[in-house]
């Protein structure tokens, strides 16, 4: 059996070369803005990998870099500042904020024309509506990897393991929307190693190292990893691919199509704005 990985760092590339493209043609003044609060490892990666990506394109991004122990007020009062300021057409907070804060309020707070990363509860609202303005990057991401290797949902059995509202919830919606039938999984579904076998297609977004099992999965199933954990590694044990007929490797996956979605989205609302 061919085991086809789902290159995501390929995929993004062609898309990063076209924003470019178009900004070397239409340059821009119009700015992103990122707000980040302490010292997650994978929000730090995460957030120099999209501020150089954006300055590559010909995007400006500023960080507005907060220290654990901010106040709600705080981050509340910059995103209001941001929201206000002509000069971003683009916001985005990034995940996760330390549990003391009320991150959905914050991500509430941001206007639907600026809320590229699409977690505010009226960006939310439009997906399932089917008139979404814009969508959580990773979602975004992993519905351009399957179009791209032309992975047909219509009536395709898909596990989706992660309930976030950053990538499961959201996600959920949109392969229904393109005719999947979805089933919603999680850390503390009861024997998720029984069920994983009965889907073609297995999304794991859970946030934990090699929690989901090679001797799990069954052959020729196709397996998207969202999660990236410190060290390179994904929710997926990495001998579950050698099963699968498509997979997303960590690194290379579904992280650089993240990056490459926000700065699509970042691209239509400075176009928007203009």
């Amino acid at each position: 059996m061919e085991n086809i990985v789902l290159d995501g760092k390929e995929t993004s590339k062609e898309i990063i070369e076209d924003l470019k493209l178009y900004f070397s043609e239409h340059p821009t003044t119009k700015k992103l803005a990122i707000i980040s609060v302490g010292d997650d490892y994978g929000s730090q990666v995460y957030c120099n990998m999209k501020k150089k990506k954006c300055e590559y394109v010909g995007i400006g991004c500023d960080v507005f870099h907060f220290e654990e122990g901010v106040s709600q007020e705080e981050i509340e009062n910059k995103v209001k500042e941001l929201s206000s300021n002509n000069t971003f057409a683009g916001i985005m907070i990034q995940h996760p904020l330390p549990k003391y804060i009320d991150e959905q309020r914050c991500f509430n707070l941001i206007p639907p024309e600026k809320d590229v990363d699409g977690l505010s509860a009226t960006s939310f609202g439009l997906i399932a509506q089917s008139r979404p303005m814009f969508v959580p990057a990773t979602a975004f991401g992993i519905m351009k990897l399957l179009e791209k290797y032309n992975i047909d949902l219509v009536g395709a059995e898909v596990l989706m393991i992660g309930k976030s509202q950053i990538v499961g919830l959201p996600l959920s919606v949109m392969l229904m929307k393109a005719g999947a039938t979805v089933t919603v999984a999680h850390s503390r579904t009861k024997n998720l190693d029984k069920m994983i076998k009965n889907f073609k297609i297995v999304i794991v977004a859970i946030g934990k190292p090699e929690q989901i099992k090679a001797d799990w999965f069954t052959e020729g199933q196709i397996i998207v990893d969202a999660g990236y954990n410190e060290g390179n590694i994904g929710d997926v044990d990495h001998l579950a691919y050698e099963k699968a007929s498509y997979y997303t490797p960590v690194p290379g996956g579904v992280g650089p199509m993240t990056i490459a979605s926000l700065l699509s989205q970042t691209a239509t609302a400075i176009k928007n704005a203009e």
